[in-house]
């Protein structure tokens, strides 16, 4: 704990921002308005950068090529791209995208498409502010560990 703890700090405050003191810039991807005005909302009331949002996964693909975002919020399900498809096609633009699944299903099925598609932690709906935070902040310091340990 007190090595995650160190690294909490290491982001700064608020947890919004980067290494560099800047925000975070994040792309939120979900069929329902609802759900991305809420993670919109609680992203930018603690520093994110909220670059765009997105309702489907070909949507998705567009927008994380023009803004490249530092990471995505991305919906399991939704209409022309389900957000598994589009995870992996994000992989394959950029191996390194960190991407935080959201869904309706807790089902070991579904939670073991998410992990083999490279998303770093996933979100069961529905979403709470707290959970929210803390999925994007165990995937930052994922992140941090995977960039120092190289």
């Amino acid at each position: 704990m007190a090595q995650q703890t160190e690294n909490y700090r290491y982001f700064g405050n608020p947890e919004g921002l980067d290494l560099r003191g800047m925000p975070v810039r994040v792309l939120i991807v979900d069929d329902e308005e609802l759900t991305r005005k809420l993670v919109s909302q609680v992203l930018r009331s603690v520093g994110y950068d909220v670059v765009g949002e997105a309702t489907n996964g070909v949507e998705a693909l567009e927008m994380f090529k023009m803004y490249k975002p530092e990471m995505v919020t991305m919906d399991v399900r939704m209409p022309q791209m389900d957000g598994i498809s589009a995870l992996k096609q994000l992989k394959i633009i950029d191996p390194g995208a960190s991407v935080v699944m959201l869904t309706n299903e807790n089902d070991k099925e579904t939670v073991t498409q998410i992990i083999k598609a490279g998303a770093l932690n996933y979100i069961v709906k529905p979403i709470k502010r707290q959970t929210i935070l803390q999925k994007l902040r165990e995937a930052r310091i994922s992140i941090y560990e995977n960039q120092k340990s190289k």
